[in-house]
C-alpha cells in the first residue's frame, strides 16, 4: 500500500497487525460511507491485513449506511480468513452499533491497545495448542 492516499483512512502496522485510523468525524451521507467502504475493502484486501483493527476514535456519529459498510466489511474479511476488531467507539456511535448486533459479527474492543492486546493473546493461545 505504499504510496496509497486515503481520504478517509490511515493507515499503520503494529507487528503484524494492521491497525486503521477513520478520520472522519461524521459520516452522515451514502456517498462517504461507501467511499469509507471502500477503502477499507482495499486495506482488508490485503495479505498483510489478515488481523486487523479498525479503530474509530474520531467518529462521533455514523449513519445507518455506515454501519452497513462495516457489517459488509466483516463479511469480506471473512471470506479471506481475516480477521477484524473494532475499537475506540464514542457511546452514541457504540449505542448504534449494539442496536445493529455489531459486535455479533466482530469483536468490539473500548481501545487500541485492547483490541491489539487481544490478538497478542489469541497468538499465545493458538502457540499453547500447538505444543
Amino acid at each position: 500500500m505504499a504510496g496509497v492516499k486515503f481520504q478517509h483512512i490511515k493507515t499503520c502496522m503494529v507487528d503484524d497487525v494492521a491497525v486503521v485510523e477513520v478520520l472522519a468525524g461524521e459520516l452522515r451521507f451514502p456517498h462517504q460511507a461507501r467511499e469509507l467502504g471502500d477503502e477499507l475493502a482495499l486495506v482488508v484486501g490485503q495479505d498483510w491485513a489478515s488481523r486487523l483493527v479498525i479503530d474509530l476514535r474520531h467518529t462521533k456519529y455514523l449513519s445507518s449506511t455506515g454501519f452497513a459498510i462495516l457489517v459488509s466489511l466483516v463479511k469480506q474479511a471473512r471470506k479471506l480468513n481475516h480477521e477484524i476488531k473494532f475499537c475506540n467507539f464514542d457511546p452514541q456511535v457504540r449505542i448504534g452499533a449494539d442496536i445493529i448486533g455489531l459486535d455479533k459479527v466482530a469483536e468490539i474492543r473500548d481501545t487500541e491497545h485492547d483490541a491489539l492486546r487481544a490478538y497478542s493473546a489469541e497468538a499465545a493461545g493458538e502457540m499453547r495448542d500447538i505444543h
